[in-house]
């Protein structure tokens, strides 16, 4: 019968710590009184002063050892002790214990996924911006559209044919005025006559139009010529030229952010707000694309990253036209022609109702008829009207948001990234790790922490159930091996 010996040691770790022991003393035999692989009791010889400088034990048997901690020292005669364990079921069985496929919560690994115990006393986010500028934030496009004159060549306009030649001139927002070509342009229509070769101008966004090559062009009747535009010819092409594409910088650590509570917005005034998703965030490279239509100065907003493009987009309004001495009939019917349609059509869908109702009816819906068809006519006679009305009359441009916001925010956006501060991240990832939450091979860690949910390990046929529910508890609760 082999010999029980028994190993005191100091552990300086309890549960949810766990760590090396350290022995005291020599192993010395022992006898067993009530011996078990939960609870027992052992009978050794020694001092108190001995069993006062230990709290965890080792009990050695046939080539197999007890890990147990100290629960009570009892005297009982002539230096003899018994000693009460509870057995340590991890230190114990982690040999025969097969750990499998967990899902795990915690682990020593660093992720960016979000983690809710960083935080910080602060009670309020951090608020962070950058401003940008999308190419030049002083200057615009001015764009004129003229009638063909003899021997000219309508421009080579992209994606929608137009009969108009389309001059540009690049101008100073906050000092128009200052530029002796506009100057002259401004009071040259706002004579007593009024200019027949000049269909509408407007603005739009500054693009580039470097390669465009200049051309004057001149005011009929009065045969006044401004020069320093530039000309979209039938052989010139804008296509590849009208968007402006500009770096975004979210001022911060991405991957800092990704782990609290956060939200990047892109604000762009005349447009509205695009909030950037995390996935996009962590692509990097993000660019801001503004894409200009030439037809009406509209803008488009996107975010994109390479070749990838976010799935929402903002449009900005264009400023309104600037007022100009012409047929203002030909201009209305120009700029309205499709909502004067679709309004035509309901008004003459309304005459046939009504037709239809006092035909269908035998007389009986003669009244009910004759109003949809009175209102059908009095709506076609009216919009006829207004329009006669205007012709040879002037008209006050609408009024656009962008014309107020572009005087103090042309071509400019920021970013506003709201994140929770954070002054705890050393103290949490040293002692709770990193948010794993997923399904894993479980691996118990030389040091750091793992964390498990629904713990189910299993064993070679010799541990304890108890042993496996204690192992699976301690792994749910969380261990931090030192």
């Amino acid at each position: 019968m082999s010999m029980t010996m028994l190993q005191l040691y100091k552990n300086p770790y309890n549960y949810p710590d766990y760590g090396s022991i350290t022995a005291v003393g020599n192993a010395m035999e022992s006898t067993p009184v009530g011996t078990g692989l939960k609870t027992g009791t052992i009978r050794v010889k020694g001092t108190m002063a001995d069993f006062m400088n230990c709290n965890y034990l080792g009990i050695t048997r046939n080539g197999r050892t007890i890990y147990a901690w100290i629960e009570d020292v009892v005297f009982r005669n002539a230096g003899m002790y018994d000693i009460s364990y509870r057995v340590d079921a991890w230190r114990t069985y982690r040999s025969r214990v097969n750990l499998g496929t967990q899902f795990i919560e915690r682990s020593t690994t660093p992720t960016l996924k979000r983690d809710d115990l960083l935080g910080a006393t602060k009670a309020y986010p951090d608020v962070v911006e950058t401003f940008h500028n999308i190419g030049n934030s002083s200057n615009r496009i001015l764009v004129i559209q003229a009638t063909v004159g003899t021997g000219e060549q309508f421009s080579n306009t992209p994606v929608q044919p137009n009969p108009h030649k389309f001059y540009f001139a690049e101008y100073n927002i906050h000092a128009w005025s200052a530029d002796a070509g506009l100057n002259l342009l401004m009071s040259t229509i706002t004579g007593s006559a009024k200019p027949e070769n000049i269909v509408t101008m407007y603005s739009i966004p500054h693009v580039d139009i470097s390669h465009l090559p200049e051309q004057p062009f001149t005011i009929e009747p009065m045969g006044v010529t401004i020069n320093g535009l530039k000309a979209l010819g039938e052989n010139q092409s804008m296509q590849g030229r009208l968007f402006n594409e500009t770096p975004i910088n979210i001022g911060t650590d991405v991957d800092e952010l990704l782990k609290v509570d956060h939200s990047v917005q892109l604000v762009i005034p005349d447009a509205g707000i695009i909030s950037i998703p995390d996935y996009m965030l962590k692509e990097g490279d993000l660019v801001l694309r503004q894409d200009v239509d030439i037809f009406s100065g509209t803008s488009n907003y996107m975010v994109t990253s390479g070749t990838k493009y976010f799935t929402q987009s903002v449009r900005g309004g264009s400023i309104a036209s600037i007022p100009i001495i012409s047929d203002p009939m030909a201009t209305y019917l120009s700029q309205n022609q499709n909502a004067l349609m679709t309004s035509l059509i309901g008004d003459v869908a309304s005459v046939s109702a009504g037709v239809m109702m006092t035909a269908g009816t035998g007389g009986l819906g003669t009244l009910a008829g004759a109003g949809a068809v009175a209102s059908g006519i009095n709506g076609i006679v009216g919009k006829g009207a207004s329009i006669m009305d205007m012709k040879g009359t002037g008209s006050n441009p609408p009024a656009f948001l962008g014309s107020a916001l572009v005087s103090s925010f042309n071509q400019t956006f920021w970013v506003v990234v709201t994140k929770m501060p954070v002054d705890n991240k050393t103290l949490v990832n040293s002692n709770y790790g990193y948010p794993m939450n997923k399904l894993a091979p479980l691996v118990f860690p030389t040091s750091g922490y793992i964390k498990t949910q629904g713990c189910n390990v299993s064993s070679d046929g010799t541990v304890p159930r108890w042993a496996l529910q204690e192992i699976n508890t301690m792994f749910n609760n969380g261990v931090l091996v030192n």
